[in-house]
């Protein structure tokens, strides 16, 4: 299994969560989507990302975007030890840092 590094966690203008790996990530991330579960992979800013948020947390996707990510690349994501956040609120800041 290889894994890859979220150096990045943000939640952008269009309501939708993004994983940003530290690597340029692999093209076969692309084909994500075809899980239909709502996690896609954003070329653009190397990561993945959530469709818009409307009745899960940050915290929930989260760890769908992991579990999918795992059972459909086969790749772990593990967050970086110097793990930046952007618009995410501090109560799912502190939700997230207990899962990780």
């Amino acid at each position: 299994m290889k894994t890859e590094i979220i150096h990045k966690i943000v939640l952008n203008s269009s309501n939708e969560l993004l994983l940003l790996l530290s690597s340029p990530g692999e093209p076969m991330y692309q084909y994500v989507y075809r899980e239909a579960a709502g996690v896609y992979w954003d070329d653009k800013q190397k990561g993945f990302k959530s469709t818009p948020l409307k009745n899960w947390t940050v915290s929930e996707w989260f760890i769908h975007i992991k579990d999918i990510v795992r059972t459909s690349l086969n790749v772990d994501l593990q967050v970086d030890e110097n793990l930046q956040w952007e618009n995410i609120p501090d109560t799912e800041q502190i939700k997230l840092k207990d899962l990780i």
